[in-house]
């Protein structure tokens, strides 16, 4: 039985809301019998029957849509929360958690366009969206999207802001939902349908010696489960930067290279440029247009390119591979871009306000690419090759590192010098004010040398090399 605490829950509103209600936790389910004088027939009614304890009723949110009606299963596990074993005081967090969730789920329903206008495809993701890939799912689209929106985690974009422990608070709430979910068969629990994998661990735990009863304490150990979806969430120490990096391997980015020639030529194009020259995604989705073309560059092996987009506003000059040089060539003149070019044009006697750049890269509004359309696109292009290689998991920000990395590697064994000698190199083409970010490319490559030689040493004592 519940009673609500606004007289108009049935206005239409523009949005999801919270709705403040008291629930009857203690209310039973009755049945009436109801004779009809007249046939004798019997019918019986449901109905609850409230109860008499003062301390019955016991206050929380539940989630109404715009038009009025309330959100299930969402408000449904809100009141749930109330009674039981697994009840809490306080329903606040996990009903502002449940309702940015629900949102978000609404948001890929409509037309949404990112700042430049450019419209982002619909997704049509529900709470039921889950395959057999956890990245799919859609528990796990929503963490990305808590992430991309965290005011204090390097790389996000979004207009959000949550705070980290507000991203982390909001997740767990959905995990719990889901968990509830799936233990009262709202939806398949099975390997077609992953919310995400767990893993299981223990933690030590000191005994105090001080305490009188420790000797009744035998079991020093606490058994947690962990999620890999609140992996993703950085705790709030820093990890160390080299060991967030998760450059593409060598066979992976063979996949990356074949499947990305399906996606329209300018996201192509963007995503290698960040992969092959250690763009970053902006700086590559307004990439110049004016030196491309210029010149004949085919006697080298790359051509330097100067770019003014850059994170410090201080222009920089990248290295662009030849085979790659060429195709922004022809892609240069392609007709869809011309054409692109041409409605671009046509908005500056409209008023519209215009970056003066002769950017490459035009969407079919004449407006650069934003970051979220390219997210976007990125995140289909990892359903496809997952479909090959289910191990394959990157997101976009992985390409860069990827250049860095296979950079050096390359660098050091043409030129037979260590990773520390290509620091300065290194930090001028990826456009870091200070060798100090660099670092993080060096230290993740020393440490991929010592496992590798560790491995070796390994196998030459198992093949009997050394004793």
């Amino acid at each position: 039985m519940i009673e609500t605490h606004e007289e108009k829950c049935s206005d239409v509103y523009d949005d999801y809301r919270l709705l403040s209600v008291e629930v009857d936790t203690l209310a039973k389910l009755r049945i009436s019998a109801n004779i009809n004088t007249e046939s004798g027939e019997v019918t019986h009614s449901p109905y609850l029957s409230p109860s008499d304890l003062e301390s019955r009723l016991k206050k929380t949110d539940i989630i109404i849509a715009p038009d009025g009606t309330i959100v299930y299963p969402q408000s449904l596990y809100l009141v749930s929360k109330l009674r039981g074993e697994e009840a809490v005081k306080d329903t606040g967090s996990i009903a502002k958690g449940l309702l940015a969730f629900t949102r978000y789920l609404d948001s890929t329903h409509h037309a949404r366009v990112d700042k430049n206008g450019v419209e982002i495809p619909r997704e049509y993701l529900t709470y039921k969206t889950l395959s057999k890939y956890e990245e799919e799912g859609a528990p796990w689209r929503f963490a990305q999207f808590l992430l991309a929106n965290c005011n204090n985690i390097e790389g996000s974009n979004g207009d959000e802001a949550f705070s980290l422990s507000t991203a982390r608070s909001y997740m767990g709430a959905v995990i719990g939902f889901y968990k509830w979910m799936q233990k009262n068969g709202y939806i398949k629990n099975d390997d077609q349908n992953i919310v995400t994998h767990f893993t299981k661990g223990t933690v030590h735990q000191e005994l105090n010696q001080h305490d009188m009863l420790a000797h009744t304490k035998s079991d020093a150990n606490r058994s947690y489960e962990a999620s890999n979806i609140m992996r993703e969430f950085p705790k709030q120490e820093n990890t160390p930067a080299h060991k967030k990096l998760k450059p593409i391997h060598p066979d992976h980015k063979a996949l990356f290279n074949e499947h990305v020639t399906s996606l329209p030529k300018s996201t192509e194009l963007i995503y290698r440029l960040c992969a092959d020259a250690g763009l970053r995604i902006d700086e590559a989705i307004h990439f110049p247009a004016n030196d491309i073309g210029k010149a004949d560059y085919s006697d080298l092996d790359a051509v330097p390119i100067k770019i003014t987009r850059t994170k410090g506003s201080k222009e920089r000059t990248v290295d662009i591979p030849i085979t790659l040089y060429e195709e922004l060539e022809i892609y240069k003149e392609s007709h869809a871009r011309l054409k692109n070019l041409t409605k671009r044009n046509d908005l500056v006697p409209s008023g519209e306000k215009l970056d003066t750049v002769d950017y490459l890269f035009l969407s079919n509004k004449g407006t650069p690419y934003s970051v979220n359309t390219l997210e976007t696109h990125f995140s289909n292009l990892r359903k496809q090759i997952r479909e090959v290689d289910s191990s394959w998991y990157y997101r976009i920000h992985d390409l860069r590192s990827t250049f860095a990395t296979h950079w050096l590697w390359k660098e050091s064994k043409e030129r037979d010098v260590g990773y520390d000698y290509l620091m300065d190199e290194l930090a001028q083409l990826m456009g870091h004010a200070s060798t100090s970010t660099t670092e993080k490319y060096i230290k993740y490559m020393n440490k991929l040398d010592d496992q590798i030689s560790m491995a070796k040493a390994k196998n030459r004592k198992i093949n009997g090399g050394w004793s």
